[in-house]
Formats: structure tokens, C-alpha cells, sequence
């Protein structure tokens, strides 16, 4: 439903603010005069696309909506599911769709999450050659020369301090150019039950990337069964890591397959052999002199779910597949970028050589953490019932178990097996459509290595959970009451819980832990948008016609000006209680406060945008934006503070009031109406 606030109805906006007031702590929301605008000359209207899956998203770009509105901006919001509509939009959009705007079917503005891999490496999300239509992840199209030399030095470069010197100078970069405005850097407070003595400390060492650990929990008692719940779809895109770029999909498939290397947790951030042989300290993987030729030496005897004993064919068929076009990868291009096509060769049934075409510096951290699969079964044609057709894998069970068709649900060599009759379960135990829950069993014939390997973990009276199950919960509210029934045994990280105080209060501390993560939330801009990226359709483009320079100059003014316009500072105090540092970029993340960097090469040099209202309007004058005065009524001078108030208060008291905004548009601007849809799935995007 979209609604306005009109001057006529502020008798009852104010009403409504008083009894939210009274819910809130006043000590969380800042009330003073802001001389809001009354619009822009020209109008610039952009539209707030807003997955609908996570509560304190919602809630916190309703406050981003408001603010820019306050700064003049003609601003809609779109509230949509990830499958389909943000990937159809922005993720993963077909050929006529890619670089367009919202209103031509595309995105200006994406609200999204990401939980970030351990290593700074903005390569893959920034690079010219990671396009989202060619198989990679910079969903936001961004094409500078200096970015994509940086991001190659970073990934080329083998000496350590060069390199996060290196790492210092893109994160300027982008600080200036903003391909994406960066809002937080989470801190994750996730809750559990008491049925696992060791919960605490487990949750609190393993957590993304190092994710899940289900089978380091030992039990407190009788139960044998584990219920994880999140809010978002599992399986979304699929439990084929190669397929899926969702968080939530790594629930499930990051306990059935297993890589040549594995990160031990987030603390110590140790790089162990998994299917490869050896130990952290002596591991089976070399480099030779040319730092291009990879030597791995595979783990023997290991064995996939089904009793077929792992080798060498299977990592080499993993790594073509991978980089086939008709596998139909959403991140195959970083792969194709280090490996560089069918490089991977088999010496014997337990060793394979990579030749790379260049050095690369997180060979180890990025490649051979890389899932591998079965050529047993996904390269045999009984799979596809006729020709091997690789198209045929995204749509099969095996990919999609609960909604798929044709081949064999997923096999893998992990702790956890796809309950199905494959592995003595009954044929359709893995999937219950109806609550939303994946069952996952244990693999009993687990292999052997340090730390997450079978010997290892029941030595330290671990792998206690035989039945591991996913759930589906949308929103914070269905979820903790499930939790408070005993109907689940933990609560993921994005439900955001900080902003569930009274819950978290009567929990208790030692059912809950928290930490802070490897994530940020951003708003993604369209850098192919003729106003906010390229800048082609602004006044001062205009004015300076054949001028990409000063085009371009326009577009980073507005996107500066929007960094201006955005209160970081409340979202993260007011909003999440504190649960969270304003963010500076992405996707090197670090505490900007105390100077302590959660991932190296953090530039410590740098600081968030301050929430600077002239210094949006300087910029947007520049860019040829003359703001329009305001009449000066109550709402304006306060209303982007009283929204704010709102949206606080409904969220400390278990819901989000979502006051869908938008300014009466001046003559001539297009009038969208903000839709809401359940969400299905997300993207590390989260």
C-alpha cells in the first residue's frame, strides 16, 4: 500500500508520533530543526530499491528515503523480494536490462548487504571484467581505468605490506567516487538455545565466512537435532556454491560439500587443507618459482555421500564446469580471470597442477576454497537422462532439491548429507514445503583432517548433531517467538536482534553471543545511470556538451551529495542501539573510531561522510541543482527527524511502522507507486 503524509493530516502524524515517543528511548532520537528544502530545479527523482526480507533494512532506508527528501531529492521507495525482481533488476538482469534505470526496468539505487570474504579484494566486486553479465560480481557496473589498476595490483602483488599499501590507495578511490555509499559495518548479536553446552563459544569463533559449524556442537543433553533459522529462502538460488551467491544458501551447502582448503574461523583466520592433503603448518599445496604453477596434493581415501571415493578427475571437472558458459555461473569471472580457462591438470589420482596465467596473491583463500563436485554424477549422462547438457544443472534437483527436476539431489564429500533416499532417508525427507525446513543428515563416514575433520571433532565431544535442519523465518518477530517455544535452536545474524532489546534482555547473555562481522550494508548505485553514474543527463553535462569528464564530475557530486544526506550515525545508534560503525567502504571493513582494522589494509586515514546538509546542497549545485525554498512549515523543519522517531520506536518495540514517503512531486515528475513483496532469496548480498 503506498501513502502519503499530507499537510492536512499532521494533526494525526503527530498523534501517531506521540505514542511512538512514548515507546522509544528519547536518548536515541535527535530532535532539532532542519531547514528541509522543498524540492530541486530540475527535479532529480530517483527510486530506493529495498529487498523485503530484513526488518532493519527496511526501517533504515525509510530514514535514508526521508532525509533525501529533506535535501530536495524527489525520492520513491521500492519494496520487492530478491528472486525475482532484484535479480531480474540489478543482480543477475537479462541483456536489455543491464545499466538501465528503474524506470526503464532496471535500479538507481540498491539497498544491500554483504558478508565479505576474510581478505581485502575488491578485484572481484569492482573490476571492469566482473560485470554481472559476464558471469561476475560488480552488480553496479562500475568502469574506472584507476579502480580496475588498483584491483589488479592488489591481486597480483606478493609482498604483503605492498600490497595493503595498495589496498589503502583503492579504498581512497573509492571513498571519492562512491560506486556504491556504504551505511554500516555490522556487529551481529545472533541467540541460541540451551541444548548445546558450547554454543557460545562456537558461534562466536565460527561465523561468516567461516560458516556453518553445526558439526563443532556438542550437546548438553539428549537431543541430537539442531533447527537453524533465517530469514531468508534456503535454497534460494540453489546449494551448488558455484550457482549461488545467496548467504542463506551457504546454510545448507556449506555442510554438504567440502573445498581443497578451508578458513579455520575468524580468529586466528587460518588456512587448513580439507580435501587437500596435509596440515595447517605443512599443507599440500606448493607454488613454484614463477608463483603461476599451483602443485595440490589431494586428501585419500575421502568419499562422496553416495560411497564414491574422491580423486583428481573431480577437482579438474569442478574447475572447467565452473568456467563453462553453460553452467550459467554468476561469479565464474573471477574464476576465469585467475585460472584462465581448462588449466587444471591431473598428474595422478591425488595430485592436480594449476597453471595460472599470473600470479595471484589469495590463490589459496579464493580458489581452492572453491566447492568441489562430483564428475561422477555431473558428468555422466544418466544424470541428464540423454546428453551431457551442464544448461540442465541450475534447474535439477540436484541445484534446487526442493523445487527442482531431473538428476539426483546434491552429493557431496561435507559432514552433512541432503536427506534423501540416496543416503537411507525417505524420498522426500530433505524438503517440507510447508514449513519452508531442508533436513540435512549426518555423514558418519566423514573424512579425517585438523580441526573440522570426524577424529578431530569427536575427540573434543563434538559432531553431536545428527539431524541438522534450515528453516525459513521471515522477520525478526516470527523468529524469536519460534526460539522462545523451542520450535528452532538458533537465530541467524540478519534478523537483528539489537534491535530487540526487550527480547535480548529477558534471553539472557548466555544464550546469546556477538561479534563483529565481515559484512557492511551499502546502497548500490547504477553507475551506467544517466544521472547518478555516468552523468550524461545532467545540467552540468548538459551544459558542457562531448564532455565525459565533466559529466562524470556532475554524477560524483550527486552521489557525494546523497553521502552527505545520509545519517549514518542515527541509523547505527538510534535504529540498531549502538550494534554497528558507520561505514567508509566497501568491502574493507574496520572500526574508524578506535583505528583497529576487522579486515587488513583498513585505512585508518579515512572516515565516514559526516551528515553535512549544506555540503549536499553545495554539491548538488554544482551539478546543476538549485534547491527550491521551503515554505517553512512544521513537517518541513522537523520531519525528517519525527520519521526517524517512528521508525526507531517501532523497531525497539518488535515491529516496523514503514512509512512509505514521498514528496508531492513537482511538475512533471514521474509518479511511481512503492510495492511489497515477500522476499524469496538474497545474494551474499544479503
Amino acid at each position: 500500500m503506498h501513502s502519503r503524509l499530507k499537510r492536512r493530516s499532521l494533526a494525526l502524524f503527530v498523534v501517531t508520533i506521540s505514542v511512538f515517543m512514548i515507546l522509544a528511548p528519547l536518548s536515541v532520537i535527535p530532535v532539532h530543526a532542519v531547514n528541509c528544502v522543498g524540492g530541486l530545479n530540475p527535479p532529480l527523482h530517483i527510486t530506493l530499491l529495498v529487498p523485503t526480507s530484513n526488518p532493519a533494512r527496511r526501517a533504515w532506508a525509510a530514514i535514508v528515503q526521508n532525509s533525501l527528501q529533506c535535501a530536495g531529492f524527489d525520492v520513491s521507495r521500492q519494496e520487492a523480494s530478491f528472486s525475482p525482481t532484484i535479480f531480474a533488476r540489478a543482480l543477475a538482469p537479462p541483456p536489455n536490462v543491464v545499466g538501465k534505470t528503474y524506470d526503464q526496468g532496471g535500479f538507481d539505487i540498491l539497498f544491500v548487504g554483504y558478508n565479505l570474504i576474510i581478505d581485502p579484494d575488491p578485484f572481484q566486486l569492482y573490476d571492469s571484467s566482473q560485470f554481472a553479465s559476464l558471469g561476475g560480481q560488480n552488480y553496479y557496473l562500475w568502469n574506472n581505468t584507476e579502480n580496475n589498476r588498483l584491483g589488479q595490483l592488489i591481486d597480483s602483488t606478493l609482498d604483503h605490506n605492498t600490497r595493503l599499501n595498495y589496498v589503502k590507495q583503492w579504498q581512497q578511490l573509492a571513498y571519492d567516487e562512491l560506486p556504491s555509499i556504504p551505511l554500516l559495518y555490522t556487529h551481529e548479536i545472533v541467540a541460541f538455545d540451551s541444548d548445546y553446552s558450547n554454543a557460545q563459544s562456537v558461534f562466536n569463533a565460527y561465523h561468516a565466512p567461516a560458516w556453518p559449524p553445526i558439526e563443532h556442537l556438542t550437546s548438553a543433553g539428549t537431543s541430537s537435532q539442531f533447527i537453524l533459522a533465517e530469514t531468508g529462502q534456503a535454497p534460494g538460488e540453489g546449494v551448488v556454491p558455484e550457482l549461488s551467491t545467496s548467504y542463506y544458501d551457504l546454510a545448507i551447502s556449506g555442510e554438504i560439500f567440502n573445498g581443497l582448503a578451508l578458513r579455520n574461523d575468524t580468529i586466528f583466520k587460518t588456512m587448513i587443507p580439507a580435501l587437500a592433503a596435509g596440515t595447517p603448518t605443512a599443507p599440500g599445496w606448493s607454488v613454484a618459482p614463477d608463483n603461476k604453477t599451483w602443485t595440490v596434493n589431494l586428501r585419500s581415501p575421502v568419499f562422496w555421500h553416495d560411497g564414491q571415493q574422491f580423486n583428481a578427475t573431480d577437482v579438474k571437472f569442478t574447475f572447467d564446469l565452473y568456467q563453462n558458459p553453460a553452467l550459467g555461473s554468476n561469479t565464474a569471472a573471477l574464476i576465469q580471470s585467475v585460472i584462465g580457462g581448462r588449466n587444471v591438470n591431473i598428474t595422478s589420482p591425488t595430485q592436480v597442477v594449476f597453471h595460472l596465467p599470473k600470479p595471484y596473491a589469495y590463490f589459496v583463500q579464493n580458489i581452492l576454497t572453491t566447492a568441489i563436485l562430483p564428475a561422477h554424477i555431473l558428468n555422466s549422462t544418466s544424470f541428464y537422462g540423454g546428453a551431457i547438457d551442464y544448461s540442465k544443472i541450475k534447474g535439477s534437483l540436484f541445484n534446487r532439491p526442493d523445487t527442482g527436476a531431473g538428476g539426483v539431489p546434491p552429493i557431496g564429500t561435507g559432514p552433512y548429507k541432503w536427506c534423501s533416499s540416496s543416503v537411507g532417508c525417505a524420498a522426500n525427507d530433505g524438503w517440507n514445503s510447508a514449513t519452508g525446513t531442508s533436513h540435512l543428515v549426518r555423514n558418519d563416514n566423514y573424512f579425517d583432517f585438523n580441526d573440522w575433520g570426524k577424529s578431530d571433532l569427536l575427540a573434543k565431544n563434538q559432531f553431536a548433531v545428527k539431524d541438522y535442519y534450515v528453516k525459513t523465518i521471515i522477520g525478526s518477530d516470527a523468529a524469536i517467538t519460534a526460539l522462545s517455544n523451542h520450535e528452532v535452536d538458533y537465530l541467524d545474524g540478519q534478523y537483528h536482534l539489537e534491535t530487540q532489546q526487550n527480547f535480548l534482555n529477558s534471553w539472557g547473555k548466555n544464550r546469546e553471543t556477538d561479534y563483529d562481522a565481515f559484512g557492511v550494508q551499502e546502497m548500490g548505485v547504477n553507475m551506467q545511470h544517466p544521472i547518478l553514474g555516468t552523468g550524461t543527463g545532467t545540467p552540468y553535462a548538459q551544459q558542457h556538451p562531448g564532455n565525459l569528464t565533466a559529466a562524470a564530475d556532475a554524477a560524483r557530486w550527486i552521489r557525494q551529495a546523497i553521502s552527505y544526506a545520509t545519517p549514518r550515525t542515527q541509523i547505527v545508534t538510534g535504529l540498531l542501539n549502538g550494534a554497528g560503525v558507520e561505514a567508509i567502504t566497501t568491502p574493507i571493513v574496520g572500526n574508524w573510531h578506535t583505528g583497529q582494522s576487522v579486515m587488513e589494509g583498513f585505512n585508518t586515514a579515512l572516515q565516514p561522510y559526516s551528515y553535512d546538509f549544506a555540503k549536499a546542497g553545495q554539491l548538488l549545485q554544482q551539478a546543476g541543482y538549485t534547491q527550491i525554498s521551503s515554505p517553512g512549515t512544521f513537517f518541513d523543519q522537523y520531519g525528517i527527524y519525527l520519521i526517524s522517531a517512528v521508525v526507531i520506536a517501532a523497531v525497539a518495540v518488535g515491529g516496523v511502522y514503514l512509512l512509505r514517503v514521498r514528496r508531492k512531486p513537482l511538475p512533471g515528475a514521474s509518479q511511481q507507486t512503492a510495492a511489497t513483496a515477500t522476499r524469496a532469496t538474497t545474494p551474499p548480498p544479503l
